[in-house]
């Protein structure tokens, strides 16, 4: 007897041959004298036939992606004509898809065991086998699931196709069949027809795909999609030579146009890159910006040393691929000016993969960020270029880079490390033009505008008391002293507020205009020091942020300890030596304590004082040593102490920050052992902190300083600016040490902070 689902006995023709009875087995249990019987029954998955509704429903996102199956179908059948049809769109019942192709076509053993064997394997054995169609094509698909997309588009299909030398074969599909929850997959047969040519005539060869009574609304969104997604579907600048694809659509013939954008020679900024199998690069930069003067460069860079730690000490698993990007200052005279407009960048913006020549969804759809170009733009808006800046494009050769694949719901690649490798690739060479873009944008149009808010007020009263000395008392001005307020009862119609407007004369406008700059320098002003206090507040955070976490470590170890103690017996060796542990742990805590001391108070009790360089230098160590032994990292600190006159809190804080960075290039270098050298130098009254690691690219150089400007992965970009202002709030400078003053025994990176010769009173010190 075998059970159904249900509790039922199934009948022989419902469970099938794979579920006959084997013959009984007699053994003995384990520990036991008694005979027992067991029976065996070889069983199997019988899939019910509403799966492939499942599928389809789920597998297929929507329309557009649908019909990018179909075209991708018709690329692995070696058409070079495809042709997609939508009609009578108006009506669910009487819409129609019409995908035909002038490919290989199929045969009937074709189509049954290819076709219509749902998740079989031929494409993947051939790519994995580099086996070529005669156009030379390596298969894009590979999961044996793209069929589900006619599932998606419709209820009914027509599908004719023709080989070479074989008759026209025809197959009819009611898709409603398969949403039956009682039926089996195996239990619906379909009939297929071969019959003399009728739609491929002659010696023509190919496969056509009607679909019909489709499963949702076609409105024009849908098929501006349909039109976008098909227009973006090839790379325009790497395009398959032999593949066309076609876009018939009556109901809205403005979009039938899908030949790839000739925009990309208008972009402000070019960068191409060629990336190799090791994460080196050969790049081309170019910048046509009309507000500055034109250039090129071109270089060599390696990707890794701009990745941060993501791929410290191995190889990219994503294999060797090439980068295009094309950059717009989306300000409207500039855009304008290239022949661009707003709507036709905003149809292309974004990062895309391609494969073989072939788009990959989503990448570079709107809304998807898979690079976080917006996310991190969001932090830094000057700083950063954002998807709706650029057109992107990432391509990628399949035989070298085999290992990334489609996920089974074709939306995007699996997120292997092949893939996340790529993208971190990908994400450095952003970094890298950034550092170009940076230097070549204008920062104030075509006019040079204010550096700081503070000149510009200035230079407004100028012209102000300027205005005033020839002001006249018979020139009226209506001014509003302050924006009219909204009546505050609620619905109130904007239209009937009255404007609170007065009436003065020139003379009196002109001075009313010199009180406002006046109260405006004074509110900048005011802000100013608000922010002095918040920059050392927030390098006090910095600061005790790692504190905290070695504190709650070593809490942690200690409290582990305690309870260990509490089940052993008094005068157990055991219990001595977990005493001892505990007193290292207390120790330490106490050393955490001591080094949290010169934060205890902000602008008060932190003064002007005299200072030991040696001991602020001991202090940030200290800060640091959890991050140092971690990476094996040798400390060297060379050269005799001096005193300056300064806040210890600040100084601590600027070594600190200096040795946590250099911390975290050191491991990164190419250098067997991993060292930071800390040159104390009272004659010179500088410090200089030089790591091993890969040293500052030079492209970024001007920027280190600069709120936002980061190579580190994740890193906020505020360490060495909060660093430079308090350094500049102390009337010290930071800055990056030139190549004669690194001694050159490491290589990496080298700052130096630098303490004034002439001592100043306390008085010329900023206190907060």
């Amino acid at each position: 007897m075998v059970v159904g689902e249900d509790g039922g006995m199934l009948t022989g023709a419902e469970r099938g041959e794979a579920s006959a009875l084997e013959p009984l087995e007699r053994f003995k249990a384990p520990g036991t004298t008694a005979d027992v019987t067991t029976r065996t029954h070889a069983v199997a998955f019988r899939p019910r036939a509403r799966l492939v509704s499942v599928l389809g429903e789920h597998l297929i996102s929507d329309q557009a992606v649908g019909l990018v199956e179909l075209v991708k179908n018709a690329y692995d059948a070696d058409a070079t004509d495809v042709t997609v049809e939508l009609s009578n769109l108006a009506d669910p019942g009487t819409a129609l898809v019409v995908v035909e192709d002038n490919g290989v076509g199929m045969t009937l053993d074709d189509l049954v065991g290819k076709w219509l064997s749902p998740a079989v394997d031929h494409k993947e054995r051939k790519k994995h086998r580099a086996e070529r169609t005669p156009r030379g094509r390596l298969p894009i698909g590979e999961k044996g699931v793209g069929r589900f997309a006619v599932h998606h588009l419709g209820r009914r299909l027509r599908l004719v196709t023709r080989a070479a030398g074989s008759d026209e074969i025809c197959l009819d599909v009611d898709w409603d069949r398969f949403d039956a929850s009682d039926t089996f997959l195996d239990g619906l047969s379909l009939t297929a027809v071969e019959r003399s040519p009728e739609v491929f005539m002659g010696e023509l060869t190919g496969t056509r795909l009607e679909i019909r009574s489709s499963r949702g609304p076609w409105n024009e969104k849908l098929v501006r999609k349909v039109h976008r997604t098909l227009k973006r579907l090839q790379s325009p600048v790497s395009e398959v030579a032999d593949f066309r694809v076609g876009l018939v659509c009556p109901d809205y013939s403005e979009l039938q146009d899908i030949d790839p954008t000739d925009i990309l020679d208008r972009a402000h900024y070019e960068f191409r890159v060629l990336v190799d199998a090791d994460g080196g690069c050969d790049y081309e930069y170019t910048c046509r910006h009309p507000a500055v003067a034109s250039r090129s460069r071109s270089g060599t860079e390696s990707l890794l040393a701009l990745s941060g730690d993501e791929l410290a000490g191995r190889t990219p698993d994503c294999g060797p691929f090439w980068v295009n990007l094309y950059v717009w200052d989306r300000s409207s005279n500039f855009i304008q000016t290239s022949g661009v407009s707003r709507r036709e960048l905003d149809a292309h913006c974004g990062v895309s993969l391609f494969r073989d020549g072939l788009r990959a969804l989503p990448y570079g759809e709107p809304g998807d960020d898979w690079l976080f170009l917006d996310q991190e733009r969001i932090q830094a808006p000057a700083e950063r270029v954002g998807n709706n800046q650029v057109i992107g494009l990432v391509l990628v050769d399949q035989t070298t880079n085999l290992q990334l694949r489609d996920k089974t719901n074709r939306e995007g690649l699996i997120e292997n490390q092949a893939f996340q490798d790529l993208r971190t690739l990908v994400r450095s060479v952003v970094r890298l033009f950034t550092s170009h873009w940076r230097r070549d944008r204008p920062t104030g149009g075509t006019k040079q505008r204010p550096v700081t808010a503070a000149d510009g007020v200035r230079a407004a009263r100028a012209l102000a008391s300027a205005i005033e000395k020839t002001a006249r008392d018979d020139v009226p001005v209506r001014w509003s002293p302050s924006p009219a307020r909204p009546s505050e009862a609620e619905g109130a119609d904007q239209k009937h507020i009255p404007e609170l407007a007065a009436v003065l004369t020139q003379r009196q406008a002109v001075s009313e205009l010199v009180n406002e700059l006046d109260g405006v320098s004074t509110d900048l002003q005011e802000r100013q020091r608000r922010r002095d206090i918040m920059r050392q507040l927030a390098a006090t955070g910095l600061a005790a942020e790692r504190v905290v976490h070695e504190f709650g470590r070593q809490v942690g170890a200690a409290m582990t300890h305690l309870q260990q103690l509490e089940s052993v017996a008094r005068g157990d060796d055991r219990t001595r030596d977990m005493l001892r542990a505990v007193a290292v742990s207390l120790r330490t805590l106490r050393n955490e304590f001591r080094v949290l001391a010169p934060y205890e108070s902000v602008g008060r009790a932190d003064r002007v004082r005299s200072t030991s360089v040696a001991d602020a230098v001991r202090l940030a160590l200290l800060l640091n040593q959890h991050n140092l032994d971690a990476a094996g990292i040798h400390v060297l600190v060379e050269g005799d102490d001096f005193e300056v006159r300064s806040r210890p809190a600040a100084v601590v804080q600027i070594l600190d920050n200096l040795l946590h960075n250099a911390s975290y290039w050191a491991v990164l270098g190419e250098a067997a052992d991993q060292r930071i050298v800390v040159h104390l130098r009272p004659t010179e009254r500088r410090v200089l902190v030089v790591d091993s690691g890969p040293g500052v690219h030079p492209e970024m150089g001007e920027q280190l300083f600069q709120p936002f400007s980061t190579l580190k992965v994740g890193g906020t970009g505020l360490g060495l600016f909060i660093s430079a202002e308090l350094a500049r709030s102390l009337g010290c400078t930071l800055r990056l040490a030139d190549k004669t003053e690194q001694q050159g025994e490491l290589g990496g990176a080298a700052f130096v902070l630098g303490f004034p010769h002439e001592e100043r009173s306390d008085k010329e010190y900023p206190v907060e």
